[in-house]
């Protein structure tokens, strides 16, 4: 799929991140990511496979460079990316990227920069990519650098998502009810989770997806997982979450199906958990805590009687990873601003009761949390 961040927002990105380095007195910086988002938000460029990776080295002037790891990627790179300047590694050793390392140690040095203060991003909120061994790698080859940490400065411009992006969260969380509605077509009592889930995902992938996964739980006493085998059963409820990769982009819906006509504890549970999902959507605003939006669904479920039947999280903040900043709990007391984009998605599961996870994305804007899914008022009966 073509990139559907403009040109333009990429030069604006790398413009705010060069205001950052004067900021923080950097002379240059290294990027780093295998799977993580960095690379992809700064460049275009999504490594994609498993073994894969990329380095891009900006300064205050010049024009970046991108290094890429194996050259057969060379030409994906170069249409998928607005940065000129793309190499590939001298290497395809799947446990190498020391020879980026190098190249980029190499341009360094020809910019007489090797004395100088460099800022280095590998970390994010779920993985640190700097590994020990490419920490010494760089060491080794610039040994007069200071190295500083700089992580930060492309997380923190991450956070906020700009309009293009929220365009293709929307179109992800579009594709992923079109793999929701081939899901309801598909469950019947005896067919297996895998056989609905792998038609389902066949759906986003035909709509552009570039990955699609499930967590399904065919039966109130049990918790949804990755798909396994089992069965769906007349009258039970089918509860479930697709996460979706669309255009690089993550998100994630949970919904609530029910194989025939739900008991009225399933329904009781289903309201519930459907209230304490909107608590949180309206809580969701402009200079609310995050603490303030988990404590406002968590506040549902408990007056319902429900307490200690939320096995998932409240939501996490999505992009071009899964997860990003936020984690919405109590013990996060970050202020929301214009452009967080958050999954939120309470659960309960009630022994002998029911169960349910209600949710999906939301955009935080000046006038309140923006839904970039169609959220579930009723509990859809199949």
């Amino acid at each position: 799929m073509a990139n559907q961040i403009p040109c333009d927002e990429f030069q604006q990105r790398l413009k705010n991140v060069r205001e950052a380095m004067l900021r923080q007195k950097l002379d240059a910086m290294i990027v780093f990511s295998q799977k993580r988002g960095h690379i992809p938000y700064l460049s275009g460029y999504q490594p994609n496979y498993h073994t894969n990776a990329g380095l891009m080295l900006i300064t205050p002037e010049r024009d970046p460079t991108l290094w890429i790891k194996f050259a057969f990627d060379l030409p994906r790179a170069k249409a998928t990316s607005w940065v000129q300047d793309v190499r590939a590694c001298a290497s395809d050793d799947v446990g190498e990227v020391g020879a980026m390392v190098r190249s980029c140690a190499d341009t360094i040095r020809s910019l007489r920069l090797e004395n100088s203060r460099i800022g280095m991003v590998a970390t994010d909120l779920a993985v640190d990519e700097l590994s020990f061994t490419f920490h010494q790698q760089i060491s080794r080859d610039l040994p007069e650098a200071q190295l500083a940490a700089a992580s930060d400065i492309v997380n923190e411009l991450r956070l906020i998502k700009s309009q293009n992006e929220i365009a293709v969260i929307r179109q992800a969380a579009q594709v992923a009810e079109l793999a929701a509605e081939t899901l309801r077509e598909s469950i019947r009592p005896g067919i297996k989770d895998r056989q609905a889930t792998a038609a389902a995902e066949h759906t986003a992938k035909l709509a552009g997806a570039d990955q699609c996964d499930f967590f399904i739980s065919t039966d109130p006493e049990l918790r949804a997982f990755p798909p396994s085998g089992l069965e769906f059963k007349a009258g039970s409820p089918v509860v479930f979450e697709i996460t979706v990769r669309y255009g690089g982009y993550w998100i994630q819906i949970c919904r609530v199906f029910c194989l025939g006509k739900p008991t009225k504890q399933q329904t009781s549970v289903f309201e519930v958990c459907r209230d304490a999902y909107q608590a949180s959507v309206l809580a969701a605003r402009t200079g609310a805590s995050i603490d303030q939006v988990a404590d406002a669904a968590q506040k549902v479920i408990d007056e319902a009687g429900f307490k200690d039947c939320s096995p998932y999280g409240t939501g996490h903040g999505v992009g071009l990873d899964l997860p990003e900043l936020y984690s919405v709990e109590s013990a996060c007391k970050a202020r929301l601003a214009p452009g967080v984009v958050l999954v939120l998605h309470p659960s309960i599961w009630a022994s002998k009761q029911g169960a349910a996870y209600v949710g999906g994305p939301i955009a935080v804007t000046d006038n309140g949390a923006l839904h970039l899914d169609t959220p579930m008022s009723e509990m859809v009966v199949i």
